[in-house]
């Protein structure tokens, strides 16, 4: 009975130490730009004292809580629809509760195909240095080319940026079966911008690919 009711008095002070070790997060979300609260904004809470996650949306004021928090060292992620995924760290708690500010930014729409179009020139080699890849994919086979034999050369119209991003492709001179591999593998690479006069420009530029049959 001895041993049994040390136990049962050990286990309650590991527990109630547990307890007191507990902590709270609090807060609110703003809009970085206009400081103006922003509501459903989820925010998450990982750490390796905690068993998975937790997670709470803000209400209309953009305050946010959670409770029962183990001791530990915390990263947060907020998300909302609209605005940048912000993911600030090393947030301690430990037996207190704690209250923070989170300012996210909106979110930077892609320019359009068109805004994109009217920005880029005819890349002219007489005056400006060719784009030339740093990384990326080479196009991937499909099973129907190979099936027929299909090789040969392609050749597609893109624009490449001032950040050596391609995009708007559009196949000039095609292989059956090819094309979308082609223009999938150009649109993920990465290459150094066309430089006109020693400064990036976005550039109308034709890429001439050759394909080859694979070795079977």
């Amino acid at each position: 009975m001895r041993i049994a009711a040390c136990a049962i008095v050990l286990a309650l002070s590991t527990g109630a130490r547990a307890a007191t070790e507990a902590g709270s997060l609090a807060g609110t979300v703003v809009d970085a730009s206009t400081q103006s609260p922003v509501s459903e904004a989820v925010v998450t809470a990982r750490s390796p004292a905690l068993l998975g996650e937790q997670s709470a949306v803000t209400d209309s004021n953009g305050f946010f809580e959670m409770t029962l928090l183990p001791a530990g060292t915390y990263d947060l992620t907020v998300k909302h629809d609209g605005f940048q995924t912000f993911s600030p760290g090393g947030l301690v708690l430990k037996g207190r509760r704690v209250t923070i500010r989170l300012a996210i930014l909106a979110a930077v729409a892609p320019p359009s195909a068109a805004a994109a179009a009217e920005n880029a020139v005819e890349f002219n080699d007489a005056i400006m240095t060719a784009p030339s890849m740093i990384s990326g994919p080479i196009p991937e086979y499909t099973q129907d080319a190979i099936e027929r034999g299909i090789q040969g050369t392609i050749t597609v119209r893109c624009i490449v940026n001032a950040q050596g991003l391609v995009h708007a492709c559009k196949v000039q001179k095609g292989l059956p079966y090819m094309d979308r591999p082609v223009v999938q593998a150009l649109e993920a690479r990465k290459y150094r911008p066309a430089l006109a006069q020693g400064k990036p420009v976005d550039v109308f530029y034709t890429f001439t690919v050759k394909l080859k049959l694979p070795q079977q």
